[in-house]
């Protein structure tokens, strides 16, 4: 992979097609990762960075779960974590229990215990730190919900002593939910009663402030408004009610904020994911509440030109490595280390393509847009349309400037030479990631090895000790999702979450999958075993070649008893066709080249009542730490409450045929029945792997029936008919593999790469 700055990086793999090193190169060389190591379940061991920091995983022999994490960097043991379960994997415990670090350093030990109700979500937690100079903290946590799994409280403390100062500091909050009760409505929030404390000293009832949010949400359903009005438990007024707003586009992402005034903006690709991010500030007079005046700017901003870097004000940037989803290590970057301006950067550093973006037309573009946003939350936007700001210090350079010219000369250089630029000023600044097991960024080393940042987290993902210097720190935090300052959210791609509240800002798009939950509850109320449920259905391994073949796996559960004898028949029928005895597929890309496949589709049977169980607990973690969950459910309830006569149905959570359309076709056409069962669960299952009718392969063929001998439907035949049927063939194996990864229109499932 070649960067912006023209950095290349390279990956190296073992005989079992696993990533095991990472080289980077410009002007010179030199390793990311020396070495990472597997055990024979293809579980990582140990992993090992250039700063020589290590990392080693154990696992519990039986069931495969994470026993320990230690880290050893250069000041010794940073990381000792141990990690204790109940009988369904819940975790109980985690302990770190490394030595306590030298005088003035970050770091420390750090326990939590936890507690679950009937349904495992999580009730309690407790969690203690101690740190070196004679730091100390402690939280407490406790969850109420009801019967629809909504949270109804949430009552947490934490103290702290010589943490951020030598006193003494105890903060807290309880909040009691009520929601709203019309039909189609009743997951979104009606009102949060909010009483919070902060005192150096000891909590009193003087120092709680009392606040009540209420809460409105768009038709569907993303929340648009929040209303605080605060008041001392006295009855005073403390502070001036308080205004959030919220807006959204027609594909339910989130354009603006703002916050009493600090409008944000946010503007994303064709995929949906990020592109840029801007927060503002305001300069403004008011008199008798009229404005009259004033000042309107972007103060900060953040271009993601990929997920591999990050631009931001004065030509400074940041570069991410990762393995995987996973990322290793941060770099930062100027216009010294850079070349030219990464403000306006050509792709693969080539203007001779003359493919080059350049930021400032996208800004001027998205000018009007922050007008619009201000003018939606009834903010005036007065003063300079940021002229100066944009050509100085913003998205990129005037092409006037000695700085765009010299990006434009470095280019062409490097067109001419093919070569990396001649620059032997070694990049130093680079940053190391040390996460938990859910991903979260626990500890960050520099290129020595040395501690730069410590971070400890409440169960729900609010910060609980953290300890940093100047130099640089992560905004990649909790789930190693990037923490937005402006608005107290997690980003996680498809939506905004709020850890405080433990709620989404948006209905899951995958709450068809999940109809068991509101659509609002973060990791099924279990943060500490789950991260954000992708909702995906399929999962591809391997890297498609004849010793190491992708293979395509899906779990589907049924009830017992909610299946007959002929119905798993046929199912597990269909199921032999996908998995062809184990043998691979040869598939030919378009490029000429060969891919070769495989399936692994299995169907169980659980106890009544057991099948959410099964589905919730049917998941794997990916090396970026997040859960894919890949359970589909089966049933006969296809097309319930139509008159049509479809044999089936599917989407991206579930499978269902119907029986009564299957029986009368079966007797009407004269097809087996049997066969035609294996036929309908093969097409259905086609469409739960992402497959549309519109796709040209024999999995979504159509069953028809065509009879011999000029006979008439239903009457005596002299030959047999000519039936077609779906059956798997490498062309919808091809559309499985290329839209891998892809969400496709409709309720089509989605076959994820690990």
């Amino acid at each position: 992979m070649i960067y912006p700055d023209e950095e290349k990086v390279t990956y190296g793999y073992n005989l079992g097609g696993q990533v095991d090193h990472v080289r980077g190169y410009k002007s010179y060389g030199y390793d990311y990762v020396n070495k990472i190591g597997y055990d024979k379940f293809e579980q990582r061991i140990y992993l090992k960075y250039c700063n020589g920091a290590e990392t080693f995983y154990s696992y519990d022999p039986a069931r495969r779960r994470l026993q320990n994490l230690v880290v050893n960097a250069k000041a010794g043991i940073i990381m000792d974590n141990a990690y204790s379960y109940d009988a369904v994997s819940n975790v109980l415990g985690i302990k770190n229990n490394a030595p306590l670090p030298q005088s003035g350093k970050a770091g420390g030990q750090m326990s939590h215990s936890y507690t679950y109700d009937p349904l495992y979500r999580l009730a309690s937690a407790t969690g203690t730190y101690k740190g070196t100079d004679n730091k100390a903290a402690s939280y407490t946590l406790s969850m109420g919900y009801d019967n629809m799994h909504r949270i109804t409280s949430k009552k947490q403390h934490l103290s702290q002593t010589g943490v951020q100062f030598e006193g003494t500091l105890n903060a807290g909050y309880e909040l009691a939910y009520t929601y709203q009760k019309a039909d189609g409505k009743k997951s979104q929030l009606d009102n949060v009663r909010d009483i919070n404390y902060r005192t150096e000293e000891t909590p009193t009832d003087s120092t709680n402030i009392n606040n009540g949010h209420k809460y409105t949400y768009d038709a569907n359903g993303n929340l648009v408004y929040i209303n605080t009005s605060c008041v001392k438990k006295d009855g005073k007024e403390d502070e001036k009610a308080t205004e959030q707003k919220y807006k959204w586009d027609e594909e339910n992402r989130l354009l603006a904020v703002d916050e009493n005034g600090f409008v944000s903006n946010y503007w994303y690709d064709a995929d949906g994911e990020r592109t840029v991010k801007t927060s503002g500030e305001n300069e403004a007079i008011y008199v008798n509440s009229e404005f009259s005046g004033g000042n309107t700017g972007t103060a900060r901003f953040s271009l993601y030109v990929s997920p591999y870097l990050v631009a931001g004000q004065g030509g400074k940037y940041t570069k991410h490595i990762y393995i995987g989803s996973q990322r290793i290590v941060s770099k930062l970057g100027d216009l010294a280390s850079y070349g030219a301006d990464p403000r306006q950067i050509p792709y693969a550093g080539n203007e001779a393509d003359g493919l080059t973006i350049n930021y400032k037309d996208k800004y001027n573009q998205q000018l009007q847009s922050i007008k619009d946003n201000y003018k939606t939350f009834d903010q005036p936007y007065n003063g300079k349309d940021n002229d100066d700001y944009v050509n100085g210090q913003g998205f990129c350079c005037n092409d006037a400037t000695p700085e765009a010219e010299q990006a434009r000369a470095m280019a062409r250089t490097r067109s001419a030479n093919g070569n990396f630029k001649p620059n032997e000023d070694y990049e130093k600044m680079q940053f190391y990631y040390h996460p938990d097991h859910l991903g979260s960024s626990s500890y960050i080393t520099n290129l020595d090895g040395e501690v730069l940042q410590h971070i400890e987290y409440v169960p729900f993902g609010e910060v609980f000790i953290e300890e940093r210097n100047n130099t640089w720190n992560t905004p990649y935090l909790f789930n190693a999702k990037e923490f937005d300052e402006e608005t107290g959210m997690y980003y996680y791609g498809a939506r905004y979450y709020e850890p405080r509240l433990s709620l989404w800002m948006s209905c899951d798009p995958m709450q068809e999958k999940y109809a068991y939950i509101t659509p609002y509850c973060y990791t099924f109320d279990n943060p500490v075993k789950y991260i954000d449920p992708t909702g995906e259905d399929g999962e591809i391994t391997g890297t498609g070649t004849e010793k190491d073949p992708f293979i395509i796996k899906a779990n589907y559960y049924y009830e017992k008893g909610s299946l007959n004898e002929q119905q798993i028949k046929g199912l597990n029928n269909a199921i032999s066709e996908y998995n062809n005895k184990g043998k691979v597929r040869k598939i030919k890309n378009d490029d000429g080249t060969k891919s070769y496949v495989r399936f692994n589709i299995s169907a169980e049977e659980v106890e009544k009542g057991k099948l959410t169980t099964a589905i919730m607990n049917d998941f794997i973690t990916n090396e970026g730490g997040q859960d894919i969950f890949f359970g589909n459910s089966l049933g006969t309830r296809a097309n319930e409450g139509s008159n049509n006569t479809d044999l089936g149905s599917a989407n991206g959570y579930r499978v269902d045929i119907n029986q009564s359309s299957i029986d009368n076709f079966a007797r009407n056409n004269h097809v087996d029945k049997d066969d035609l069962i294996k036929w309908t669960y093969v097409h259905e299952i086609g469409h739960n792997l992402g497959l549309d009718h519109s796709d040209k392969t024999d999995i979504m063929s159509q069953m028809n029936v065509i009879f011999h001998d000029g006979n008439i439907l239903g009457g005596t035949t002299t030959s047999s008919p000519t039936i077609t049927h779906p059956k798997v063939d490498t062309k919808g194996v091809k559309i499985m593999l290329d839209n891998r990864n892809k969400p496709r229109k409709g309720h089509l499932g989605i076959i994820r790469s690990r």
